[in-house]
């Protein structure tokens, strides 16, 4: 396992008790109203009907949808690797997911062509036209001088749209938001619904419905267009109640030896606060994003309007 994957909800268990007993003290009496409204429909391949609703407060100070939660692994040191192509050993991700075309639509036997062909591309030094025909996307795989950065540790990097301003590398591994470690959202990218309402960057608060046990998130990253519904790792596992990090992609899908055992919420209530975020120092750290978005929650109304708002939202 390479360095800097340890998984951090264990050691954040204390503060998030402290947090939840703090919401359980403070919470307003009984029949705290929602007061959001339906403000636009986003384009969703992953809900039923290809759209989720998006409602927002009367001046668009906070926006909610209620949706399950797929996994991001971008930025995290474990994400994609070229010699374990589909996350059965160690990588936390199928490297098709890296790919423009995503191996969308490719049969068995093109697979397994597109993964030798990635690993003698690699093998060679990424000469140009090998490298085209992988398909590796530079806007997940950043690029240096027209190849992929090299490998940290053995996995290749991978980019986030939240990054650190004062890291000047591509290829530097502490210039992205890491998936293992800080509880992040995926907004869609432009053109979207989302596009000029909510930023990369911003504070927000997800939870499952039912439980009183927000958890606070930074918006690091940018999907499809026509996706909702993605956070990362950390967020997922602090959502879940999970202490250790996931082996590996077939664990981080559910798929066999691990069934029933994924890292996909299956319903998360998600809260966003355009224009929350720290324009001169927007690269957020969990140690940042809990008490600043703690404090935007509670002027919002807490815990008992979030479940005011599920309870509308779902009638």
């Amino acid at each position: 396992m390479a360095a800097h994957s340890s998984f951090a909800v264990k050691r954040w268990l204390p503060l998030a008790a402290l947090i939840g007993i703090y919401l359980s003290a403070i919470a307003p009496a009984r029949g705290a109203q929602c007061d959001m409204r339906l403000s636009f429909q986003q384009a969703d391949g992953n809900a039923r009907g290809g759209r989720t609703e998006v409602w927002a407060d009367a001046n668009a100070s906070s926006l909610l949808f209620v949706e399950g939660l797929n996994v991001n692994t971008d930025g995290t040191r474990r994400s994609y690797s070229v010699d374990d192509f589909w996350g059965e050993l160690h990588a936390l991700n199928n490297l098709c997911n890296a790919m423009s075309d995503g191996c969308a639509g490719l049969s068995s036997a093109q697979l397994r062509a597109r993964r030798i062909a990635t690993q003698q591309a690699a093998a060679a030094g990424w000469p140009a036209d090998q490298l085209r025909a992988t398909r590796i996307s530079p806007s997940i795989i950043p690029f240096r001088n027209g190849k992929p950065c090299p490998p940290v540790d053995g996995f290749l990097v991978s980019a986030t749209a939240l990054h650190a301003p004062a890291v000047n590398d591509v290829c530097d591994i502490a210039n992205y938001v890491d998936a293992l470690v800080t509880p992040a959202l995926v907004i869609p990218k432009r053109p979207s619904a989302f596009a000029g309402r909510a930023k990369v960057g911003d504070l927000a608060v997800a939870m499952v419905p039912g439980s009183a046990r927000p958890v606070f998130a930074v918006i690091g990253d940018s999907g499809p267009s026509g996706q909702l519904g993605e956070a990362s790792i950390a967020l997922n596992g602090r959502l879940l109640g999970r202490e250790a990090p996931p082996q590996n992609y077939l664990e981080v899908r559910g798929k066999r030896p691990f069934v029933g055992r994924g890292w996909t919420v299956p319903k998360a209530v998600v809260l966003i606060f355009p224009g929350s975020g720290d324009r001169a120092a927007p690269f957020m750290t969990p140690e940042r994003i809990d008490p600043a978005a703690m404090r935007r929650f509670e002027a919002w109304g807490g815990v008992e309007r979030l479940s005011a708002c599920v309870a509308d939202y779902e009638r």
